[in-house]
C-alpha cells in the first residue's frame, strides 16, 4: 500500500492531536480526506501539576520509593485483574505498545509507530528492537501475537476482550511488524492499547507465574511478593529507554486503611500514596511542612451501580427515585471536597467533545423523589443495603453522602462496609447495590465496558440492544456522526439510570517534598519510572 493512501502518526506527538482526549486516535491523511476521522475535543485538559527536576540539576539516581497502596490482590495478571494493586505493579514490569502520559502525550513503548488504512478496518504497528523481557527473551512480534490472542480468548475472559473483540485477525508481516484487521471501521482502536490489561507477555511465559509473578519488559524486576504485606521490584538495568528508571527500588506496602497510609506519609514510613487518597485528607498534608498534594481535574468517575436485573431495580421508576433523589453538589462536597464534577448517570464529562447538553438528570429533588417511589410501588419508603469499601478516592465517603441525601425523599440507606480486599470479585457486581467507580477512558471504551449488554463488567447488568448499536455504530463515525450517536446514548443512559454517576473524580497524589518527577494522571494510571528522590535538600 503506497504512502498516498495511509494514514501515519508518529506516537510521540500530543494526545490533543490524536483526539484521545476526547477518545480516539486519528491521523492525518496526504489526501486530505478526513471523513472517517473520529472526534476530537473542544478543549484539553489543564496540565497536570508535576514534581518535575528543578532547570539547575537533573535527575539524582538510587534510594527506594516506598508507595502506599489500598491493598493487595488475588493474582498480578495483568489480563484478568481490574485492581489498583495489580494496576501499579504491572504498570512497571511490564509495557504497553504504547502508553498515554500525564500530559497528554503518547508514549511509544513497545510499539515506534502505526498507520491506518484510509477506513480505519487495519492498523500496523511497527515494534521497538533490542528489547528483552526480564526471562531474557527477545521481544518480537510473536509476544504481540501471543498477548492478545490470550485477551481475545472467552474462557479468560478478560474485561478488555469486551472492546478487542472487533480485531478478526493479527498478522504478523516479519518480526518487527504486525497488521491487527478489525471487523469495521474503528478510530478508537490504538487508544485499547494503552489500558492495563494490555501489556505485553511474553509468549514463552509459565502462565502460572502470573498469579504472584511477572515477567514483562519494563522498567522493574518483580523482586518479592508477600501477599497482604508488600510488593517489591528492582530496577531493570537492561531497560529499553536509556538512563531510565532513577531509582533502585519501588516497594508498594498494604496499608488498608486510608487514616493508615495518610499517618505513614506524615510519619516518613512512605513517600508516595495514590490510589485510594482521600479529598478530607488534603488540608492536613498540605500542612505538614514536609509533604504536599498534586491535583489533576480527572476523567474517573464515582457512583452507585444498580442491579438492573433483579428486584428491587428491575424496576425503572425505581431507579428514577434514586436518580432524583442524588445530591450531586453534596456528594462532591462530602466525598470529593468540591474537587470533583457533577457526572450526569453516564461516563461522558462536560469537557468532552461529545458531550450533550440538553441531556441531564433532574436536580435533587425528594418530593420527586417520593413520588416516583410511591409510583414504583414504594408508597412508605424502602430499606435497602448500600456495600461500600476502601476501594478507590471518595468510596467510602460518597456512601455516607448517598445516605444522607436519600433520606428525605424516603429512601432509608443502610450503609455496608467490606472489607477492600476481594471487593471487586466477590461484592460488585453480586450485591443489588453497590459503589461503583471507574478510571477514566475515551466515549467508546467507557461505553463499551461499562453498559454494552456484551459486556462482562457491565456491573448494573443493564441490556438494551439498540443502545449497544449505537455505540457500534459511533466507531466507525465522524465528528458530528458521533455526536448525534453519543448524545443519543447518553438521554437514554439518563431516562433508564441503569447507574448513578454522581461524580467525576479528581486525580491526587500525595508525595514528600524530596520526591519528583511524577504528577496525576487524567486516567489514574501510576506512572513512577521517571521519580527520582532528592534526599540532599
Amino acid at each position: 500500500m503506497g504512502a498516498s493512501n495511509r494514514r501515519f502518526l508518529n506516537l510521540s506527538v500530543p494526545l490533543i492531536a490524536l483526539a484521545l482526549v476526547a477518545g480516539a486516535c486519528t491521523g492525518t491523511s496526504d489526501t486530505g480526506d478526513d471523513t472517517a476521522a473520529p472526534a476530537t475535543t473542544a478543549a484539553a485538559a489543564a496540565a497536570p501539576e508535576t514534581t518535575a527536576p528543578p532547570d539547575e540539576g537533573g535527575p539524582k539516581y538510587g534510594g527506594t520509593l516506598r508507595v502506599a497502596l489500598v491493598a493487595d490482590t488475588h493474582t498480578l495478571d495483568p489480563a484478568i485483574s481490574v485492581s489498583a494493586v495489580t494496576t501499579a505493579v504491572t504498570q512497571h514490569t511490564y509495557d504497553n505498545l504504547l502508553m498515554i502520559q500525564p500530559d497528554l502525550t503518547m508514549k511509544p513503548e513497545l510499539a515506534t509507530s502505526w498507520e491506518a488504512n484510509d477506513d480505519l478496518t487495519s492498523y500496523t504497528f511497527y515494534l521497538r528492537e533490542g528489547v528483552t523481557f526480564h526471562n531474557g527473551k527477545d521481544f518480537s512480534a510473536e509476544d504481540v501475537v501471543f498477548t492478545f490472542d490470550r485477551l481475545l480468548d472467552p474462557e479468560l475472559d478478560s474485561p478488555l476482550r469486551a472492546i478487542l473483540n472487533i480485531i478478526t485477525d493479527i498478522v504478523v508481516l516479519d518480526d518487527f511488524t504486525v497488521r491487527f484487521d478489525l471487523d469495521g471501521p474503528n478510530g478508537y482502536f490504538p487508544s485499547y492499547l494503552q489500558k492495563s490489561e494490555a501489556r505485553i507477555l511474553p509468549a514463552n511465559l509459565d502462565l502460572a507465574e502470573l498469579v504472584l509473578g511477572a515477567v514483562g519488559t519494563g522498567p522493574f524486576i518483580l523482586d518479592e511478593h508477600l501477599p497482604g504485606e508488600r510488593i517489591t521490584m528492582v530496577r531493570n538495568p537492561n531497560y529499553w529507554e536509556e538512563g531510565k528508571p532513577y531509582v533502585d527500588e519501588i516497594v508498594f506496602l498494604n496499608i488498608p486503611e486510608p487514616a493508615g497510609r495518610v499517618a505513614a506519609l506524615l510519619a516518613g514510613d512512605v513517600d508516595l500514596i495514590q490510589h485510594g487518597m482521600a479529598p478530607l485528607s488534603v488540608p492536613e498534608i498540605n500542612a505538614n511542612p514536609n509533604t504536599h498534594v498534586l491535583v489533576l481535574e480527572g476523567w474517573g468517575w464515582l457512583g452507585l451501580a444498580m442491579d438492573n436485573a433483579r428486584p428491587p431495580f428491575d424496576n425503572k421508576l425505581l431507579r428514577q427515585a434514586f436518580q432524583a433523589a442524588t445530591d450531586r453538589e453534596l456528594v462532591n462536597q462530602v466525598a470529593l471536597l468540591g474537587l470533583g464534577a457533577p457526572g450526569y448517570d453516564h461516563p461522558i464529562g462536560t469537557s468532552n467533545a461529545v458531550f450533550a447538553p440538553e441531556c441531564a438528570p433532574p436536580p435533587y429533588d425528594p418530593e420527586l423523589a417520593r413520588s416516583l417511589l410511591a409510583e414504583a410501588g414504594y408508597p412508605d419508603g424502602i430499606d435497602i443495603d448500600l456495600h461500600t469499601a476502601d476501594i478507590t478516592t471518595g468510596a467510602m465517603d460518597i456512601a455516607v453522602a448517598f445516605k444522607e441525601s436519600a433520606e428525605p425523599a424516603g429512601i432509608r440507606v443502610n450503609v455496608v462496609v467490606n472489607p477492600s480486599a476481594g471487593f471487586w470479585d466477590t461484592v460488585w457486581q453480586n450485591e443489588t447495590l453497590t459503589i461503583d467507580a471507574w478510571r477514566g477512558a475515551d466515549p467508546d471504551q467507557a461505553l463499551s465496558e461499562q453498559f454494552h449488554s456484551a459486556s462482562p463488567y457491565n456491573a448494573p447488568h443493564y441490556v438494551n440492544t439498540y443502545m449497544d448499536g449505537l455505540i457500534e455504530k459511533a466507531k466507525g463515525q465522524d465528528l458530528a456522526g458521533q455526536k448525534a450517536s453519543y448524545a443519543e446514548v447518553q438521554c437514554i443512559l439518563i431516562e433508564d439510570v441503569p447507574a448513578i454517576v454522581a461524580a467525576f473524580r479528581p486525580e491526587l497524589i500525595a508525595v514528600q517534598n524530596y520526591v519528583n518527577g511524577v504528577s496525576p494522571h487524567p486516567l489514574s494510571w501510576p506512572l513512577f519510572q521517571d521519580a527520582w528522590l532528592d534526599l540532599d535538600n
